[in-house]
């Protein structure tokens, strides 16, 4: 594990407790107290000590290792990435994969000169909401998309205070870029559309990120988009995407875990049947050893870096803005 904080903590308590074949055998962050606090929370209950490190490429080099999970501030992961890559193991990296295309475009060239899997740990590709939907869209059950409206919103200004969050060179950019990732990501995944142009807005809200994002976005089949990511709000959490087609429209969470389908007779399809699928870890696990593919594969990342590049350049210029082609 390169980053011990919190997220990461998540993915530790799922790794150690629902994942049978996998050890964590190394921890590596630069700050004590994170390592200690993952030690106390996640491995004394279970009676086990990993080596811990300071420096992550020490960890890489003293430590035989299949995997590494990387849960660090967003401008490390490409180098982060490639170091582990280096090292001859796979990797799951927290989203955003990066925090611009350049890196993107060579990390994918990395990648396929490696021969090893990255998977990005968006969770809602690996939730059975997901692969319903996305299998509407592989039967062409949605015809013709032409709609898209989403959202999130967190009071993500309150809980991210003085935090690497809201460093803009550290994180790449505010929320946007954070709780929003999932955002794009959906949108991205779930119709695999390639955007063309897009305009959007920014407000920072007197920190040094972008904290409130309105954008509105056209893809190459015509659809038409609007993203709000909220991140000042008076609320815990709540997100949505809706896909309108021409014979079928959807309803889902970022994160997965929610659903609503209606069909070409505009009837909401009862209890439709939600595939039981691993969880991102699992799935890591069952890649490392040729069990599985990745449901999130890198391709993703570049994607997203597109969109975001072109997003952000229209909220600085405020005009419309094309997207690079991949």
């Amino acid at each position: 594990m390169i980053g011990c904080g919190g997220m990461s903590r998540y993915h530790g308590r799922i790794f150690t407790t629902q994942v049978p074949d996998a050890e964590i055998v190394a921890l590596c962050d630069t700050a004590p107290d994170n390592l200690q606090r993952y030690q106390r929370e996640i491995f004394d209950p279970v009676q086990q000590k990993p080596a811990t490190f300071a420096d992550y490429r020490e960890m890489l080099k003293k430590v035989k290792l299949d995997g590494v999970v990387i849960v660090t501030p967003h401008a490390h992961h490409f180098e982060q990435t490639v170091a582990a890559l280096d090292a001859g193991c796979h990797v799951l990296v927290e989203k955003p994969m990066v925090v611009s295309v350049e890196q993107a475009r060579r990390l994918i060239d990395h990648v396929q000169k490696k021969q090893r899997v990255v998977s990005l740990a968006f969770p809602g590709p690996f939730s059975g909401e997901f692969v319903y939907v996305r299998g509407l869209l592989g039967r062409g059950e949605f015809g013709q998309i032409l709609q898209l409206d989403a959202f999130v919103a967190q009071n993500w200004r309150g809980l991210t205070a003085n935090t690497w969050r809201q460093d803009p060179v550290l994180a790449g950019g505010g929320q946007a870029y954070d709780t929003g990732a999932h955002l794009f990501n959906t949108i991205l995944y779930l119709t695999n559309l390639r955007p063309v142009e897009v305009i959007a807005w920014c407000d920072n809200r007197g920190t040094a990120v972008d904290v409130n994002t309105v954008a509105m976005i056209r893809f190459d089949n015509g659809a038409l988009a609007t993203a709000c990511v909220g991140g000042d709000g008076a609320c815990g959490w709540d997100s949505q995407v809706f896909i309108s087609g021409t014979t079928a429209s959807a309803r889902v969470g970022i994160h997965g875990g929610y659903l609503k389908h209606w069909n070409a007779k505009g009837e909401e399809v009862r209890y439709p049947h939600v595939p039981i699928v691993p969880s991102l870890q699992q799935n890591f696990v069952d890649c490392i050893g040729g069990r599985g593919q990745t449901l999130c594969p890198p391709i993703w990342g570049l994607r997203q870096a597109l969109l975001m590049e072109a997003l952000y350049e229209s909220a600085r210029t405020g005009k419309l803005t094309k997207v690079a082609p991949e």
